[in-house]
């Protein structure tokens, strides 16, 4: 358990990148993507010329429900296009939170 000094600010065990592909830019999420780490890619205020087209979720440890919201959001501009965001090799964990959540069909699941 990780014990804060007070008035210490919670440091992120996780990353949010945008990424350029080929096919478009990817959301990329490595290690836990949580409330801290949700509010800081908030924070940059990011806005894109396109949206993301896919989220890269492999390097993903954890995904809380702000977390999911932020890809569902972030992705959406896509399927107003007709266009099904990929969700790449989603852990266990990752796949069951989307299927709880009822997101799965939102997502074109890549293994």
């Amino acid at each position: 358990m990780q014990i804060l000094e007070e008035g210490a600010a919670a440091q992120p065990h996780g990353t949010i990148d945008l990424v350029d592909e080929e096919a478009g830019p990817v959301l990329r999420l490595q290690g836990e993507v949580d409330t801290v780490v949700v509010a800081l890619w908030n924070a940059r205020n990011q806005t894109h010329e396109r949206a993301p087209v896919a989220v890269d979720v492999s390097a993903a440890t954890f995904l809380d429900a702000r977390g999911l919201r932020l890809v569902v959001r972030e992705t959406e501009a896509a399927r107003r296009t007709g266009r099904l965001p990929e969700l790449r090799r989603p852990s266990p964990t990752v796949r069951r939170l989307v299927d709880i959540a009822g997101a799965t069909r939102l997502f074109a699941t890549v293994a």
